[in-house]
């Protein structure tokens, strides 16, 4: 395969990445066959505010990834499973007793990969978006918390977004992305199996293997927040990602890409094609209830709530500020793609593995706006154009991503500093159709 080729292709679209934003960057790593092929990175990464000295990304810079962490996350729950320490059909109770609480008592491992426990509502055990901030006590809220349903009763997605993944409308939905609980009961769930904080049952049973200790966080060390890519925004005040207009610009660029006259097609528009226009062909936000994705993702105080800020990066919040470089994950998703084996060593057997990536739900999800083909604690890639069904992975609330695709031992990892959501981004969708152009 001609790696340099697709290295100077992607090169060049990174260098063109920056859209309708002046500043930020990004790092792309690709594995193929266990072996780094592509390590890129173009923009600034962080401005001193004292200097105005500018840091560059590399594929190694760290990077805060919102949900793309949850695959780190469900990797380390995978390799407890491998070692007989945590099993799926069990139940939460069985290893945590006060996890019983309020109806709970149920609630197996599987039921929490899938997304399918009832518990996503983040509200209900918060009173304002900083108690995230205090682990032992949201430990001790997602003990008390009750299970909830969602108000949503939409099954399907009808979208040409789903036509790699077969949706059936026979039944209604169970899946219900628990995008920010998720991440204290799987991460309390760890410490109490292991008997070791988050962070040094990730480095001992993930990291150290890999030989990635210091390239993945859930809790930035406080001298090493100043090495994570920081979040630049024109003003300072601002809380939250704002949509704004595309650029001709960036009209231009998506109108250069080989696979536009397809989205044109697919959109059935006789106008240009906006960001959210493209974005509208992979998500459709219609199909959500808009309060059940508050209750999953907006606590009380969360426009207020900066998780770039230095205190919220050395926090523990595993659902939401994963922290890793792209090099990084695109490691850890190479030993995923190898079926669970990183030179020579086994990390998931392949009893464990199977089970992991066998899709678990197909329905239209009721806080995702699509069809997630969950897995256990993974989705898939979205794709339009290719064959994605061996693919799996996560993506974050900022659109970054990364995922492995056996079938084709690749693995490929994005990360980036954009001051974005995934739901006006369409770097993802670019990135993954280019690539997989490539390894057709």
């Amino acid at each position: 395969m001609d790696y340099q080729a697709l290295n100077q292709h992607l090169a060049q679209l990174l260098s063109q990445f920056d859209l309708n934003q002046k500043v930020g960057g990004c790092s792309l790593v690709i594995f193929h066959q266990g072996k780094a092929v592509t390590q890129l990175a173009h923009g600034i990464a962080n401005v001193d505010k004292t200097t105005q000295q500018v840091t560059p990304w590399q594929p190694s810079t760290l990077s805060l990834n919102f949900s793309t962490g949850k695959g780190i996350l469900v990797t380390l729950i995978h390799i407890l499973v491998s070692q007989d320490l945590l099993a799926y059909d069990k139940t939460l109770a069985s290893y945590w007793p006060a996890f019983a609480q309020n109806g709970k008592d149920s609630v197996t491992l599987r039921d929490m990969l899938t997304h399918e426990s009832g518990l996503f509502n983040i509200v209900s055990i918060t009173e304002h978006a900083k108690d995230m901030l205090d682990w032992q006590l949201m430990l001790s809220n997602v003990e008390q918390m009750a299970l909830n349903s969602p108000t949503n009763t939409q099954s399907s997605g009808n979208s040409s977004a789903n036509k790699k993944q077969p949706v059936n409308q026979s039944t209604e939905s169970s899946a219900a992305y628990s995008a920010l609980v998720s991440g204290w009961v799987l991460g309390g769930l760890i410490e109490k199996v292991t008997q070791l904080p988050l962070q040094q049952a990730l480095e001992y049973y993930l990291l150290q293997p890999l030989n990635l200790v210091g390239q993945v966080y859930f809790g930035v060390p406080k001298d090493k927040v100043e090495q994570v890519a920081g979040q630049i925004r024109a003003k300072e005040t601002q809380a939250k990602p704002l949509l704004t207009q595309d650029a001709d610009s960036t009209l231009q660029f998506y109108q250069s890409l080989p696979f536009y006259p397809a989205w044109l097609t697919l959109s059935q528009s006789d106008s240009p094609l906006t960001t959210q226009a493209i974005n509208a062909l992979y998500f459709q936000p219609a199909n959500i209830n808009i309060e059940d994705y508050k209750s999953a993702l907006v606590p009380i105080g969360s426009r207020q709530f900066n998780y770039y800020h230095p205190i919220t990066l050395q926090a523990k919040i595993p659902a939401a500020n994963g922290v890793a470089s792209a090099l990084a994950l695109a490691t850890i998703y190479s030993m995923l793609a190898n079926r669970g084996v990183w030179q020579g060593k086994t990390l998931i057997n392949s009893a464990v593995f199977k089970a992991l990536s066998t899709i678990h739900n197909e329905q239209f999800d009721k806080i995702m706006p699509a069809v997630m083909a969950w897995r256990l604690g993974y989705h898939r890639v979205f794709s339009l154009f290719h064959d994605v069904s061996d693919a799996f992975g996560h993506m974050g609330y900022n659109g970054s991503m990364a995922w492995c695709d056996p079938s084709r031992a690749l693995a490929v990892s994005f990360v980036h500093n954009y001051d974005v959501t995934m739901l006006g981004d369409d770097r993802q969708f670019i990135l993954n159709e280019t690539i997989l152009d490539f390894f057709a």
